[in-house]
């Protein structure tokens, strides 16, 4: 499979680079742990409009909260046409999370794009579309790259796990890892996993 393909040859770059720059630490964890698949973290059923809202809902909340959050939230925009804030609300949504959603629901430019245009658009085309939606920031953003449209190349220095990890790894936690580039966003799978060892 040409994913499959994709990262061995992303993880032999992450191996061979956190030799070559001495990161020894991250490449201990690397030989030791198995091959990462964009592939694997995304779910290809999830419309855009519901890939931005599930991680809205993910924002800043335990994996197990957003998870039961989005369960709900998805039963409700699948049953019913019109939701109300109300409605969002007693999924578990905050008010700004239920107004943020409220937003994205009621966005009609966002039904125009396939994945298809969104993977021949520029980072600034990329950035203009998602940053002026209310509730989208970097973090968000940096989501819908990586497991939306599927860059490979995406380092989200603002995600605290990676900070973390980035602090362990590097020494760092504010590291652009520009070293590891173009294979950022695996280079992320990876910091993450580490965290859950």
């Amino acid at each position: 499979m040409a994913s499959d393909v994709k990262s061995e040859a992303a993880y032999k770059f992450l191996l061979k680079t956190s030799k070559n720059k001495k990161h020894h630490r991250l490449n201990k964890f690397l030989k030791e742990t198995e091959i990462i698949s964009i592939d694997s973290r995304q779910n290809k059923n999830l419309s855009l409009k519901f890939f931005i809202i599930k991680t809205i809902i993910g924002q800043q909340v335990s994996i197990g909260a957003a998870a039961s959050i989005w369960k709900k939230t998805q039963i409700l925009l699948n049953n019913k046409k019109r939701i109300s804030l109300g409605d969002l609300s007693d999924c578990g949504l905050s008010r700004p999370k239920a107004s943020y959603v409220n937003e994205v629901l009621s966005n009609q430019y966002l039904d125009c794009f396939t994945k298809k245009d969104l993977k021949k658009m520029n980072q600034a085309d990329i950035s203009d579309l998602f940053l002026k939606i209310k509730g989208i920031g970097p973090w968000t953003l940096g989501i819908i790259q990586m497991f939306y449209i599927g860059q490979e190349d995406i380092y989200l220095t603002g995600d605290l796990g990676i900070k973390k990890a980035g602090l362990d790894f590097f020494k760092s936690d504010n590291y652009d890892a520009i070293d590891y580039s173009p294979y950022r966003t695996y280079l992320c799978m990876y910091l993450w996993r580490s965290l859950d060892n």
